[in-house]
């Protein structure tokens, strides 16, 4: 293809998306919380664990899109197609747990954006809360992503020009690069796991494979997926990298006043980029969140499928999409701020549901049956259960240790 032929660039582009955006909602409000803290406790010695986290991500993800591009469908639909509709109801019960707590996450980390800029979170949660659901539940998912894209660019830059204004000095770079770190500490480990626990949500998962076949990518898109999963993987994990760095002016106290201390070079201006960021970020995880858990509820239910339209059942959908975030939404309200730490306790959770999920992706990505010519290859999936064993392990460790 002639990258410089406007015509298949256009094609391109117009099939770029649910990899990039599910990658960049990843760092979401809770990842930049967790990421804040993080650096400003532990400073540069959890830069060697963000950068090697690209590869679980970017293996599990791809495993997502591509059976979203094999068969069309999404987790749910192949789970209860595959085997049953009772195992695909299980499998989607971890995903409906961290889906209530990431909105948690989500609406407390926007309330404090714009408790920045001197919005009360009562005023601000429930405007936020009824864009949100009429956003989604509009079923304009190419519209939404046209926007969202661009948005989530606001959050990029201002990390980049960030870490470029801090300058890191070259012992500090090397001292985190370093595999050598203080595992030892307790305190250490528990911030590594709800790290981990940050970067791979079972709601990614079943985004990624929904929007997909959403989208009617195929086979001849494989390589794109591929591509655009690993490229995201590779540019989330950078951006966590700068936002521990940025972590480490904070010097060790939390709180929303604190927060805009990581902004310190841009001065009196810190806050009103942080919060951009804030709520940029935790709008674009709030919509993400609320297709993939629609997406991996509705073919769980046979509420339709990605070639009619999974959205088709719109009372249905509207019902979901406010039984599951009013909950969150008014729990934000009344806890404010006092979520930040939470936060944290939330991302640790997030690593023991995973376990559902990423057993059964794996089972389907490897299953003749499900992927046909188009299965993993066994080092591919060797490579897949080595490292989910090795996430797993890792978060049952740091869990242990730090009790």
């Amino acid at each position: 293809m002639n990258i410089l032929d406007f015509n298949s660039r256009h094609s391109v582009l117009a099939r770029m998306g649910p990899a990039w955006l599910v990658m960049i909602a990843d760092v979401d409000v809770a990842s930049i919380i967790t990421g804040l803290e993080t650096g400003s406790l532990y400073g540069y010695h959890v830069i060697f664990i963000m950068l090697l986290l690209a590869i679980p991500l970017a293996i599990m993800q791809y495993a997502s899109g591509r059976l979203g591009a094999v068969t069309g469908k999404g987790i749910g639909d192949v789970l209860r197609e595959r085997y049953s509709r009772r195992i695909s109801g299980i499998a989607s019960v971890p995903m409906a747990v961290t889906d209530v707590l990431s909105y948690i996450a989500e609406y407390a980390g926007i309330a404090i954006g714009f408790a920045l800029l001197g919005i009360s979170p009562i005023i601000s949660i429930p405007v936020v809360y009824i864009i949100h659901n009429a956003i989604v539940f509009s079923r304009r998912y190419d519209g939404i992503e046209k926007i969202l894209i661009p948005v989530s660019l606001v959050l990029v830059i201002s990390i980049i020009s960030t870490v470029l204004i801090f300058r890191p000095g070259i012992n500090n770079i090397m001292i985190g690069l370093s595999p050598i770190q203080p595992y030892e500490n307790s305190g250490f480990d528990y911030y590594i796991v709800a790290n981990i626990g940050a970067v791979i949500m079972p709601f990614m998962l079943f985004y990624q494979a929904g929007a997909t076949a959403e989208k009617r990518l195929g086979l001849n898109d494989l390589r794109l997926i591929r591509n655009e999963t690993y490229m995201g993987a590779i540019v989330s994990e950078l951006l966590m990298v700068g936002i521990v760095v940025a972590g480490t002016f904070i010097g060790g106290e939390m709180g929303v006043s604190a927060l805009a201390s990581a902004m310190r070079p841009f001065g009196y201006v810190a806050p009103y980029i942080l919060s951009v960021g804030f709520i940029s970020s935790g709008f674009l995880a709030l919509v993400v969140i609320s297709l993939g858990s629609s997406w991996g509820i509705g073919e769980t239910l046979s509420w339709g499928n990605h070639d009619t339209g999974i959205t088709s059942s719109s009372r249905k959908f509207f019902y979901l999409y406010v039984g599951e975030s009013l909950p969150a939404m008014i729990i934000a309200i009344y806890l404010g701020s006092d979520l930040l730490g939470l936060v944290i306790n939330l991302m640790v959770i997030f690593v023991i549901v995973l376990i559902p999920i990423g057993l059964l992706l794996g089972k389907l990505v490897s299953d003749n049956a499900v992927m046909g010519d188009y299965v993993f290859s066994g080092s591919y999936m060797a490579l897949y259960w080595i490292t989910f064993a090795i996430i797993e392990a890792a978060g049952l460790w740091g869990i242990i240790v730090s009790v």
